[in-house]
């Protein structure tokens, strides 16, 4: 029995060694198609996204036309957005907070698209960084709309948390049921498409950039209540504005 014991350890000690805790960019080729309508020319649209993450913070980066910067905190579990606004006379940016701990938000794990019917796994090839990828493709779906997760089960690169990060923050925990497939792995691709409609979301990795990140990255930067909204930050609700001072 102890010698059992000891073989067991070993092998988790050997599996626990191999992996890695990922720290580093992220950077996605992005693509979305509603009812037909090209969103090139949207000052919403992007076609890449760039993920800084370390330790569950991540600072999300896209290039679409206005600026925009999503700054998520963990241990606060707050979200800040921060973004040109037109109506700013002062033409400094403004940001805006979000509480995830408002209304049990940030345990939330149902999506908005229904709950799970059905789960399958299967394995796939994709191309990445111009190498021909051994991968596995996970379809969940939904009530509403169906997802594909691209992962590998061998990267020993992993996430430190359970936690699909291209998605909106509302619908970023992992059911149990992904989670346990996906294993905090990083998604090669993601896709999300919508029952009974021509729209769906598409994310394809492009680029990992393996490195340190300094903390002074995720500092929230110093910022003063915006004028017109010094009422409603005083309240103890889920969201607050603020102008940046620097």
């Amino acid at each position: 029995m102890r010698i059992l014991l000891l073989i067991f350890c070993a092998l988790f000690i050997s599996k626990s060694s191999t992996e890695k805790v990922f720290e580093g960019e992220l950077i996605y080729h992005h693509d979305m198609k509603i009812n037909s309508k090209n969103y090139s020319e949207s000052r919403k649209y992007y076609d890449t996204l760039t993920v800084t993450y370390k330790n569950k913070n991540y600072i999300k980066l896209t290039n679409k036309k206005n600026y925009e910067k999503i700054l998520f905190i963990d241990s606060l579990r707050k979200i800040y957005v921060i973004y040109k606004d037109n109506l700013n006379k002062s033409k400094n940016l403004s940001m805006n907070e979000d509480n995830l701990n408002f209304g049990k938000l940030y345990n939330r794990e149902n999506s908005h698209f229904g709950k799970i019917v059905s789960l399958s796994k299967s394995d796939t090839i994709l191309s990445f960084d111009k190498i021909e990828c051994n991968l596995k493709k996970l379809l969940v779906e939904r009530e509403y709309g169906n997802e594909t997760y691209i992962y590998s089960d061998y990267n020993d690169l992993k996430l430190t948390d359970n936690r699909n990060i291209l998605r909106n923050i509302g619908e970023q925990i992992h059911p149990e049921q992904i989670a346990s497939e996906l294993k905090n792995s990083i998604l090669y691709y993601y896709k999300l498409e919508v029952k009974n409609t021509d729209l769906y979301e598409e994310y394809k990795l492009v680029k990992i950039n393996n490195k340190k990140i300094n903390d002074s990255v995720f500092e929230i930067p110093e910022h003063k209540d915006a004028k017109g909204y010094k009422k409603e930050n005083r309240k103890k609700g889920r969201f607050k504005f603020y102008e940046l001072t620097k």
